[in-house]
């Protein structure tokens, strides 16, 4: 009979607990008062901003992290988020936007592209910068020169290069802010990027390089006449 007795009151006390908690946790003390996100683009604010609302004056205990990182982790211009609950009533959203690499020009319109090749808008979204434009007509083309830019990633013939075009299946094209063309393939190495443009670097000087071919085992160039020789 006593043990009886200890487990009716347990479960009482259990079942007591459970009401108490649930409405201690309905209290307006847990209604979300502070949605923290960090700084970002106004296009990309524009677009939170009615999640945000959307959140406040929720009970944080009913907000699903996981559910609400993925929803906005389905922005392709979002990179990576955390979101946090933080204290009794605020979130905390810490958003890496995708940065701009390259402009792809597809057709007859220009798309941002990431450093992974990621295209995550057109160009009117953001300010103008100088950088490559890739000449794209399939993502395997697109993909071929992020895997160019990899290996010219820590030399300064990247910042030279204006834009990038596939000649046809064996040369794809890389022209520099001069007019030089560099002709180059998937196989040629950083290393041979790199002489290449020490190379580049010596010639220009007093020559007039039309193009700088570094498909094969030796370097080919033709120049199309000294430096200071007028037309």
């Amino acid at each position: 009979m006593k043990w009886i007795l200890r487990v009716g009151f347990l479960c009482l006390l259990t079942i007591s607990l459970i009401r108490v908690k649930e409405e201690l946790l309905k209290k307006d003390i847990f209604n979300i008062k502070t949605v923290n996100i960090n700084s970002i683009s106004k296009s990309l604010n524009d677009d939170v901003l009615p999640l945000k609302n959307e959140i406040l004056g929720k009970n944080i205990y009913d907000i699903d992290i996981d559910f609400l990182k993925k929803m906005l982790k389905n922005d392709i211009r979002i990179k990576n988020i955390q979101v946090t609950k933080e204290g009794l009533n605020q979130i905390d959203i810490s958003i890496e936007e995708r940065e701009v690499a390259y402009y792809a020009q597809i057709r007859n319109e220009l798309y941002l592209v990431d450093k992974d090749g990621i295209i995550f808008g057109k160009l009117n979204e953001q300010k103008l910068r100088d950088l490559p434009i890739l000449n794209v007509k399939n993502i395997s083309e697109l993909n071929d020169y992020v895997k160019i830019f990899s290996k010219i990633e820590d030399i300064s013939l990247k910042d030279m290069i204006s834009q990038v075009y596939t000649q046809n299946k064996h040369c794809i094209s890389l022209i520099l802010t001069d007019g030089t063309v560099i002709k180059t393939d998937l196989m040629v190495t950083r290393e041979k990027y790199s002489v290449g443009e020490t190379l580049y670097l010596d010639l220009i000087k007093n020559k007039k390089i039309e193009y700088l071919d570094l498909r094969f085992k030796d370097f080919i160039i033709k120049c199309s006449g000294d430096k200071d020789e007028k037309k």
